[in-house]
């Protein structure tokens, strides 16, 4: 987790923008003093997709095994539907949980270092400065994610499910960044001195969805072979906000203008917002089959195609600029005399598509019983990456093969395992090749069993993202 990356990018863009206006090039031109306030960032995601719906997953996530038949199987191998002996109900929910990244990380360190290194070029030999204080949480999103169904109709058994299988909330609040800054302007045969006082509040929103809703069938084929095929309609949305307000006063020459001050004839508002909100949807399917020479023995298979997603939808960028601010750097000779806090409104939409990339796989299980105990190996073959893109930017892994083992013991399951993969995105962009990754997978769960007809199913802990999720079933 890097949360000094993101911290830093905003405290620099907002002190550069803003404060010191990109100050360079002139002995004169510092920032004198700067109180980095305060940042409060939560971070909440939920994967349900790697370990589908139901409490019970394999060593990987979604189960290929489908020694433990249930409503679940709609979304997982939906040859595990056949071996159901009546209808069954799932329910899952996510309990809130979360940790503070600064009891693993310190982040506080970090962000001031990269703080110092940002404005070394425009600091004076007495710059006071005031790192912010930072609170970041991360955790998973809490409350009802998946629902599935199944019924028997004669030898079919038919599934649905209705699952949110990935979910991702970032908030952050900064407040209470002070800077004073100052530069020189050259007017005719004299020098005017130009000093910047402001304080600066952020705040910023982003939600991301997926959902999903599946209808399977599960038959047998005989005693010892049975199918299943299904059929995934995936729906994504994103929604960003985010707004920055400056407050402050610009002294030219002795005079002092403040920014957002209705009585000014001219613009003088300082600082900007961005909005955007993606759409789009596609389908997947994923067929599996299942074989039991023996009582004791299940070897399956399954063939889980997930599409890519391409979002539709427009970014929104409105920001209040000093016209001597470009991309260039700083001009102070742009700022006029008789309007020193004239700032310039642009507006720009960008309606670009955001793409989501999700892996499919092929994967295959075999599970033993030997006694009370359950024995399951898995491996799987990736095609795809998880990721995403947008314009010339882009980020992901690009996922090949993984395996794993699960052990079941009286009702307790531990798994685990890894998949392999390679970054892409910008860190292969400078032409070498890619990073080889290797992803940890982990998960611990019990099961209780109340009657003939009620399950409770818990996944307590899981790798490497979702930590804990329950599950209610009910067959008659």
């Amino acid at each position: 987790m890097r949360f000094g990356s993101p911290l830093v990018a905003l405290v620099a863009a907002i002190l550069a923008a803003y404060c010191t206006g990109a100050l360079a090039g002139a002995d004169s031109d510092a920032l004198h003093y700067l109180d980095g306030g305060s940042l409060t960032t939560s971070l909440d995601v939920s994967l349900g997709f790697l370990y589908g719906a139901g409490g019970r997953p394999d060593g990987l996530g979604v189960p290929v095994s489908t020694v433990s038949p249930g409503a679940a199987s709609a979304s997982a191998n939906p040859a595990g539907l056949a071996f159901l002996s009546g209808n069954a109900l799932l329910i899952d929910a996510l309990p809130p949980v979360g940790a503070s990244v600064g009891d693993f990380v310190d982040i506080e360190s970090r962000a001031a270092e990269a703080i110092d290194e940002a404005v070394e070029d425009i600091a004076a030999h007495d710059l006071q400065t005031i790192y912010p204080s930072l609170e970041a949480m991360l955790g998973q999103q809490a409350g009802m994610i998946s629902g599935a169904v199944a019924m028997r109709i004669g030898r079919v058994v038919a599934g649905a499910a209705i699952e949110e299988p990935m979910s991702l909330s970032l908030d952050l609040v900064d407040t209470g960044i002070e800077g004073f800054a100052e530069t020189v302007k050259e007017e005719g045969e004299s020098d005017v001195d130009i000093t910047v006082r402001c304080m600066l509040d952020a705040a910023a929103d982003l939600d991301v969805v997926i959902d999903r809703t599946t209808l399977a069938a599960g038959s047998a084929l005989t005693d010892q072979v049975a199918v299943g095929l299904s059929l995934s309609r995936y729906h994504a949305a994103a929604h960003l906000s985010a707004e920055l307000r400056s407050d402050g006063v610009l002294s030219y020459g002795g005079q002092e203008y403040a920014f957002n001050d209705p009585s000014d004839p001219w613009h003088n508002e300082l600082g900007g917002s961005m909005s955007g909100d993606y759409e789009g949807q596609g389908i997947g399917w994923t067929a599996g089959a299942s074989y039991r020479p023996l009582d004791r023995l299940s070897l399956d298979i399954c063939y889980t195609r997930v599409p890519a997603l391409s979002l539709d939808g427009e970014i929104r960028t409105v920001e209040n600029m000093l016209p001597a601010i470009s991309d260039d750097g700083f001009d102070a000779e742009e700022i006029p005399a008789s309007q020193p806090t004239l700032t310039e409104r642009t507006e720009t939409i960008e309606n670009d598509p955001l793409s989501l990339d999700l892996p499919s796989y092929f994967g295959a299980a075999a599970s033993l019983r030997t006694g009370v105990l359950m024995t399951t190996l898995e491996y799987r073959c990736y095609q795809g990456s998880l990721g995403f893109a947008f314009q010339d930017h882009a980020e992901g892994v690009e996922l090949s093969h993984g395996a794993g083992l699960e052990l079941s013991l009286y009702g307790v399951r531990l798994g685990g395992g890894f998949i392999r993969g390679a970054l892409t995105g910008e860190s292969t962009e400078d032409g070498s090749s890619p990073e080889s990754v290797t992803v940890p997978m982990a998960n611990l769960g019990m099961g209780l069993e109340f009657g003939e007809n009620v399950s409770v199913d818990a996944v307590v802990l899981a790798l490497p993202l979702q930590v804990m999720k329950m599950s209610l079933g009910y067959e008659f």
